[in-house]
């Protein structure tokens, strides 16, 4: 890691293009927040923010680009096929859900 610059209190002043570079190792998949955060010495809640502020400001081409970078990695895919696993479950229980009301609309509503 470079020499990072300090303010008179010690607390260190980290460059933009620094910021940059650490948060497009986590959209690229290289390394996770804590990883880097134990790596570099710095808060998660930090790099969160670093993250939080680079997505606000990023464009359009931008988030594009990172999801086609993040699209090939391991994690990624066992990312997508977790959340194809609960859209089918939160499907079927929509279909069996509208099919009880169904039910319940022909009998009259609930009985009391």
């Amino acid at each position: 890691m470079p020499q990072i610059a300090r303010k008179s209190d010690g607390r260190r002043i980290f460059t933009e293009t620094f910021k940059r570079e650490q948060i497009d190792r986590i959209w690229s998949g290289e390394m996770t927040v804590t990883e880097l955060s134990r790596k570099l010495g710095i808060a998660r809640s930090l790099l969160q923010r670093w993250k939080r502020t680079a997505s606000e400001g990023s464009s359009a081409r931008g988030a594009s680009a990172r999801r086609k970078a993040l699209a090939g990695t391991p994690q990624s895919a066992a990312y997508i096929r977790e959340l194809q696993l609960l859209v089918g479950k939160q499907a079927m229980e929509l279909e069996w859900l509208r099919a009880e009301l169904d039910l319940l609309k022909k009998r009259g509503g609930p009985r009391r």
